[in-house]
């Protein structure tokens, strides 16, 4: 099902979710799912932008009712390993061993969730060719799609993630915040022809709407 609605899902996995699949992810994927409804109009909302643009935040006070909120790095960090191994070999070591494992999680967690028809806000960057794919499923499968964009220039998100990694001790490393801002622009281009709605927002001034960028 996952390699229908994303053919090209291989590029950002390194393995199927059954060749790591423990009774603990499968309780996360559970509590993730636990009192979410079926939709008779499902939606799946995008939250795009670069690491350190503000997409957690934005998410946390944006959320609607009855929403799956996935999150690689809420999955990551839910994961008793990564918890284990942040505090005794350091966030860079923890985020290079679970973020792969995570990501493996979090798309199980969305082929459920379709499965189910469950409407679903997804923080992700955006800036690949399976999610085109994704999009491009979920038109067929009479799922409402949009992508709310939070536009933040490269400085000011290599100093919140710098400050973020001091506050909380996760690590992002500062060449995927300049790989990701290379390919939003083009990608956006390409969604707003896929989803019924693009909105950009301004990232360093409360998430205020912008025309374009």
């Amino acid at each position: 099902m996952l390699e229908t609605l994303m053919p090209s899902i291989k590029c950002l996995i390194t393995s199927d979710y059954s060749s790591l699949k423990t009774e603990e992810s499968e309780r996360l994927i559970a509590d993730m799912l636990k009192g979410l409804t079926p939709s008779l109009t499902p939606e799946l909302k995008q939250i795009s932008g670069i690491p350190g643009a503000g997409k957690s935040t934005y998410c946390s006070s944006h959320l609607p009712p009855n929403f799956l909120f996935l999150s690689f790095d809420k999955i990551m960090t839910s994961l008793s390993g990564y918890q284990k191994d942040l505090l005794a070999q350091g966030a860079v070591y923890a985020y290079k061993k679970y973020e792969m494992p995570a990501r493996i999680i979090g798309y199980e967690l969305l082929r459920r969730a379709i499965n189910l028809r469950l409407n679903i806000m997804f923080e992700h960057s955006g800036t690949n060719q399976a999610h085109l794919e994704l999009f491009a499923a979920l038109k067929k499968l009479n799922y409402k799609t949009s992508v709310e964009c939070i536009v933040c220039r490269i400085p000011l998100a290599v100093k919140r993630a710098e400050e973020r990694a001091k506050i909380i001790n996760r690590y992002v490393p500062e060449e995927l915040i300049f790989e990701r801002a290379q390919g939003l622009k083009s990608y956006m281009s390409a969604y707003q022809k896929l989803a019924a709605e693009v909105t950009f927002l301004d990232g360093a001034d409360n998430f205020r709407p912008l025309k374009k960028i």
